[in-house]
């Protein structure tokens, strides 16, 4: 009765959207609940705090006997009733001071990398400048991307999904080891162990994207794409290496700016347009100074708060000293 009528309009309080989901089914509404967790890390604390604070009462509830349906209800019984419901409150109360809410918040600077260790078992490895939430529920296990890349290895809990919610669409699995990459407009999945579900904004379009697979969704895709997948340069950050086959320039200077505090770019588009066959070590700016000068005579060069990649090669008459565009990184 309660879930039904707060689902006649939309909650907006994490109390009303736990009594708008107890009981319910409905994917719609699954849907809108996890945008709203999206809206802000603290919504998924006090979401936490109202589970913990009904299991609690919930539990307080069934050390009170049935009445005995032969008589009236005296008195005693109806004291007895009401201390309960006082006992329940109360402790509702104290987990709010005292219980650990199950919802955490963590976070990576540029360049960082970070590795968790979660009650469940599982590990999730945050690769840099990354931001998650993590809920763990007695039927469910959820993290929120909220940006950036991780890579999970899960423990097996056929009983309790785990499922990554992003702005794009989600990953669900129950006992494997996936990448998910929050990027710029899109969300990209790669699995190396096990299956994983990967659902757009409507779950009914979901895929399954099997050990090997990389599935990626754009903004306005109801369902992803999925193709094979280059596990060696996909987890290659894992190792902190950036492993990049005949890529634009231009593309390899943005992925590294991932983990520097300035970014970078070509000063030119012809320098954006150099094709680069390489492994870099991420965040290693002298050694990518060093590449960009043995292979193609380009420096970096500071200019206000980001770093620029420049052509310092005297031009000739036939055109210059810059490298032709095929030219790669050894």
């Amino acid at each position: 009765m309660i879930g039904s009528l707060f689902r006649r309009r939309k909650p907006r309080t994490a109390a009303q959207w736990f009594a708008a989901r107890l009981g319910s089914t409905d994917q719609k509404l699954e849907r809108q609940f996890h945008a709203w967790l999206l809206e802000d890390p603290a919504h998924g604390e006090d979401y936490a705090l109202c589970e913990i604070a009904w299991e609690v009462s919930h539990d307080a509830a069934k050390e009170e006997p049935e009445p005995n349906r032969t008589r009236p209800a005296d008195r005693s019984g109806l004291a007895r009733r009401a201390a309960a419901f006082a006992i329940a409150t109360a402790a509702a109360a104290l987990v709010v001071w005292f219980w650990p809410p199950s919802t955490l918040a963590y976070s990576t600077a540029p360049g960082e990398q970070r590795t968790l260790l979660l009650q469940d078992g599982s590990r999730v490895t945050l690769n840099t400048r990354t931001r998650i939430t993590v809920r763990l529920a007695r039927r469910t296990r959820d993290v929120v991307l909220q940006q950036g890349e991780a890579f999970f290895e899960l423990a097996k809990d056929p009983s309790r999904p785990f499922t990554v919610h992003t702005a794009f669409g989600s990953a669900r699995a129950v006992g494997t080891r996936f990448n998910v990459y929050l990027g710029e407009g899109r969300l990209s999945v790669t699995t190396e162990q096990g299956t994983v579900l990967v659902e757009g904004p409507r779950s009914e379009n979901g895929v399954l994207v099997s050990a090997g697979q990389h599935a990626e969704l754009r903004a306005g895709m109801s369902r992803a794409t999925v193709e094979s997948a280059n596990l060696s340069a996909a987890l290659g950050w894992l190792t902190r290496r950036l492993e990049v086959d005949n890529a634009p320039l231009g593309d390899v200077l943005r992925e590294f700016s991932r983990y520097t505090n300035l970014p970078l770019r070509a000063a030119s588009p012809a320098i954006d347009a150099l094709r680069v066959t390489a492994v870099l070590h991420l965040g290693d700016l002298e050694a990518l100074q060093a590449t960009l000068e043995g292979a193609f005579g380009l420096q970096v060069e500071r200019r206000g708060g980001e770093l620029v990649v420049i052509d310092r090669t005297p031009s000739t008459s036939g055109g210059g000293g810059k490298p032709p565009p095929e030219e790669r990184i050894p």
